[in-house]
């Protein structure tokens, strides 16, 4: 692929991409808002935390703020944690939910974690934890937009991938390394 082809290309899937994650964010709202977790959750979230993928341990270390929001439960003030003294609203709501329900919270705070871990680049170089992340979505019936697709496919994305952000043509470059009509700036002072 060329680079303007290329260029082209990530502008379009980074778009997309920001429009398929509203969609999917709704999605796990409505996920989280069931009353009983999908098959095979409890497997997920136990696999997912011995795992302790990055994105998960920066979640928990944080206070995984966007599982408390796509759950619909309010954290006003902030700063629950550790050294605050405050506990976690989904940690209140463990206490006194049903197992059921305690369940889906767990799965809520692995999956929010992983979402909180992509970003527009995630459909160019997806990290294992994002592939497994969008092939459990996918298996309990998320409908991935072709960008998110493209996390599952191995080498979809290899030309775009070696075009650096932002570039746009090629530059012609003379001998010391410096765009066509610079001079390199010592070559220059040591004329």
């Amino acid at each position: 692929m060329r680079p303007r082809e290329a260029r082209r290309t990530v502008i379009a899937n980074n778009k997309a991409w920001e429009s398929a994650q509203v969609v999917r964010r709704d999605w796990l709202r409505e996920l989280f808002a069931r009353k009983a977790a999908p098959k095979g959750a409890a497997i997920f979230v136990a696999a997912e935390v011995a795992q302790g993928d990055h994105d998960l341990r920066r979640a928990m270390e944080s206070g995984n703020a966007l599982a408390s929001t796509l759950l619909g439960l309010s954290d006003a003030g902030g700063g629950y944690g550790y050294y605050s003294g405050r506990p976690s609203p989904i940690a209140e709501a463990a206490r006194s939910s049903s197992a059921a329900r305690a369940t889906m919270l767990a799965l809520a705070l692995v999956l929010a974690a992983y979402e909180d871990g992509t970003s527009r680049d995630s459909w160019r170089n997806p990290t294992p934890a994002t592939r497994r992340y969008f092939a459990q979505l996918r298996d309990w019936g998320y409908a991935l937009a072709d960008v998110e697709q493209l996390v599952l496919t191995d080498d979809a994305t290899k030309d775009t991938t070696d075009a650096p952000q932002g570039a746009g043509d090629a530059v012609d470059v003379n001998e010391q390394g410096a765009p066509e009509g610079e001079e390199d700036s010592e070559a220059a002072a040591l004329g």
